[in-house]
Order: structure tokens, then C-alpha cells, then sequence
């Protein structure tokens, strides 16, 4: 029973790959994304909101590579969303600026691309959020900046500017399907 239990776990992290019907691109994503969290707080450093228990902002980052005819370009597919109070204002605002993940004493800067997922031959929403709009945004990143988040013990990520940046927690660990998309990509490269 455990070696069962064991294999759909492992399975659960297997990179998904297929090719894209409307663009004709292959295309292959995490399993899973990684989820962050910035749980809001008050003046008082309370609830935002008193009748909300935890009203948090999220940002979901998913690995995806995408093979037009021999060139593969890698991206990180980001939505920015929130639960127990909206803010899409805030949200939209904060896909528009440059993120940072801070792995380990390394601080990676990525500025959002222009353009959809559509036009980098993604025709289909990777790993929206479960609630609000899923417009994405997009990061280009490399393979070996992709195998470094992996490796990383405890991702961090930065939004809203250098003068008053928002700090997002992990909030759901996956690193295990980011670093199993990794080891894919690498053993088909």
C-alpha cells in the first residue's frame, strides 16, 4: 500500500507535455505550481478586515517551457489573485511591476513581458487561480534560473517596487514538482 501511495505522489509531480492545438507548439508545465501568500493586515497589524479571518493576496508561479519548431523558451506563467477581500486594483497594479524571488542569499529580478501567454504559444490557462480573473503574467527565465528556485530551501517573493515591496511567503510547497520539470527538461535537452 505504501509503494502505491508512493508512485501517485511521484506521479502527481510528472511535468505535463503536450502540443498545443491552436498554436502547434509543444508546450510542457509543472505539475504544480508554487503558491505564495501575503496575508493583509491593518494599521494595528490585524485583519484587513475584521470579518475576515485571513484575507490574503496570492501569487501562483508556473513553470512552463515552449518548443516553436526546435526553439525552446522558458517561462514563469504568474497570476496575482486574493481570497476574503478583493483588490483586483492592487492585484492588476502589482502584474505590471517587476517581481523578485529571493532564493537563498540570491535575488532574482524578473520584468513581466508584454504580450499573452496566447503569443508565446500557450493557448490554454496554466494552473489559473481557483477564484477571481486568471489573466496571466509573464516572466522569461532559464533553465538553470528554474533548477536554482527548485533547489532553493525556501523561496521568497517581492512585489510592488523597491520603495515599499509586498512580501509573499511560500504558502504551498511544490518544490518538488518544480524540481522534477527541471529534471525532465534537462534529460530531454
Amino acid at each position: 500500500m505504501l509503494t502505491v501511495s508512493a508512485a501517485a505522489q511521484a506521479g502527481a509531480n510528472t511535468p505535463l507535455e503536450y502540443v498545443d492545438e491552436q498554436t502547434g507548439d509543444t508546450v510542457t508545465v509543472v505539475a504544480r505550481p508554487l503558491v505564495f501568500a501575503h496575508e493583509r493586515t491593518n494599521s494595528d497589524g490585524g485583519p484587513a478586515q475584521a470579518w475576515s479571518t485571513a484575507p490574503r493576496d496570492y501569487v501562483t508561479l508556473a513553470a512552463a517551457a515552449v518548443d516553436r519548431s526546435g526553439k525552446v523558451s522558458y517561462l514563469l506563467i504568474g497570476y496575482f489573485w486574493s481570497v476574503g477581500a478583493s483588490q483586483p486594483w492592487e492585484n492588476a497594479r502589482l502584474a505590471r511591476d517587476p517581481l523578485v524571488l529571493q532564493v537563498q542569499d540570491r535575488r532574482i529580478e524578473l520584468a513581466p513581458q508584454s504580450g499573452t501567454a496566447r503569443d508565446a504559444g500557450i493557448s490554454t490557462p496554466v494552473h489559473p487561480p481557483p477564484v477571481g480573473p486568471a489573466t496571466a503574467t509573464l516572466y522569461t527565465v532559464d533553465l538553470s534560473t528554474l533548477g536554482l528556485i527548485a533547489e532553493s530551501a525556501h523561496p521568497l517573493v517581492y512585489c510592488g517596487g523597491e520603495s515599499a515591496p509586498v512580501k509573499y511567503e511560500l504558502f504551498e510547497d511544490r518544490l518538488t514538482a518544480l524540481r522534477e520539470f527541471v529534471r525532465h527538461l534537462n534529460d530531454t535537452n
